[in-house]
């Protein structure tokens, strides 16, 4: 038996193996950043941003992943496209990658073909992530903001 649309199969692998990365590496830099405010030293101040920003820094790292992911299969494989310029370059699908994570969705750009369910995950799989990271620092905050007297 041979598979009909055997692009499908990649992305949806591709995909799968994607989120795993991301949902793992949201894991250990929530677990990494969460332990480092408690064995800080440092002021209030700087734990907390120190905070916010690797949380930023994860989001980012996140984004590129999936950035990456889909320029590989659209320009390297020619599993679907993007649409809505002329030319794309790596820095497009970043752009796309990061529109679609946030779930923005501003609609300049667009992806065919069987790379739509790569996108299509991703916009659930950015929405997971950005809640996980707000009830994170929710907690962090709540535990560890000083309130003044």
């Amino acid at each position: 038996m041979t598979i009909p649309y055997p692009e499908h199969v990649v992305v949806v692998i591709t995909t799968s193996i994607a989120v795993v990365l991301a949902v793992l590496l949201h894991y250990e830099a929530l677990w990494l950043i969460s332990r480092q405010i408690e064995r800080s030293h440092r002021p209030h101040r700087q734990r907390i941003l120190a905070m916010a920003f690797g949380v930023l820094m994860t989001h980012i790292a996140e984004i590129w992943l999936f950035g990456l992911t889909g320029w590989w299969m659209a320009e390297l494989q020619g599993i679907g496209a993007l649409n809505g310029y002329s030319a794309f370059n790596l820095l497009d699908h970043i752009f796309f990658a990061a529109v679609t994570y946030t779930t923005v969705g501003y609609g300049d750009i667009y992806a065919t073909g069987p790379i739509r369910f790569l996108y299509g995950t991703l916009a659930l799989t950015g929405f997971v992530l950005i809640t996980w990271s707000a009830s994170f620092t929710f907690v962090e905050m709540q535990k560890h903001w000083r309130v003044r007297k």
